[in-house]
């Protein structure tokens, strides 16, 4: 009866402690867990309890299963159910986690053909460029392109996007109405560039978004171009047929 109860315990305790790991980030969303040897020493145990610890942990939706390849972490901090948040920034920290961005460039341009299509204005309108690489919890997820008219946005501070919502940005700082934001969304493989930036493997499968954000009166504030590892930030889309 005594070993009974405390092979009960172990297990309990290696159960409570996988979780624990999971929830606080310790093994990320989308990280293979380590090999059994290593969890075995990590937290005292034999290896039949841990395998039964690891199966009560996928059956709480923690984890998964992948035909060889191993043990898979499936929670998030960010739930992978949720739409395409308003706002990435406002979403992360509601999830706490800690959102921020290196800008690695900024310019003024005029729109070509295609920019002027997309964002409704003339050929030749001063537009504002930016592009920068985003963090969730210093982890890289997204290598976003922002376009922005000018007229909308004088004096406008690049700096402010390490750690402000463009969105906030727009309401807060330039008191711009927004009436809705619309995504296209498709998949792509990361190039050598992209896999730099978000420090991943060439060719890892990547989400992809083009966005434009209007305001009330129709007129167009941003378009955005967004490279997403959705292996860091789980993103989910409903599809609405009319």
């Amino acid at each position: 009866m005594e070993r009974t109860t405390t092979a009960g315990t172990r297990y309990t305790e290696a159960v409570s402690a996988l979780e624990e790991m999971i929830k606080t980030g310790s093994l990320p969303y989308g990280e293979r867990f380590p090999t059994e040897k290593c969890l075995c020493e990590m937290l005292g145990i034999s290896r039949p309890t841990l395998r039964k610890a690891i199966d009560e942990i996928i059956a709480l939706g923690l984890a998964e299963r992948r035909a060889n390849k191993g043990i898979y972490v499936s929670y998030s901090k960010v739930g992978v159910n949720w739409d395409r948040p308003y706002s990435v920034h406002q979403e992360l920290l509601r999830a706490g986690i800690r959102p921020s961005s290196k800008i690695l460039s900024f310019a003024r341009i005029e729109a070509d053909s295609a920019l002027s299509e997309v964002m409704r204005c003339s050929e030749g309108e001063p537009l504002l460029e930016f592009f920068r690489v985003r963090y969730a919890d210093e982890r890289p997820f997204n290598i976003n392109h922002i376009y922005l008219i000018e007229r909308f946005f004088p004096e406008f501070n690049p700096w402010l996007l390490i750690e402000r919502s463009l969105h906030e940005i727009i309401k807060t700082d330039y008191k711009l109405s927004i009436a809705q934001s619309v995504q296209y969304i498709n998949a792509a493989f990361a190039t050598k560039e992209q896999a730099k930036h978000l420090d991943v493997p060439l060719r890892t499968p990547l989400l992809t978004s083009s966005s434009v954000v209007t305001a009330e009166d129709g007129s167009v504030i941003s378009h955005q171009l967004s490279w997403i590892n959705t292996d860091v930030v789980p993103y989910t889309y409903k599809c609405v047929w009319r």
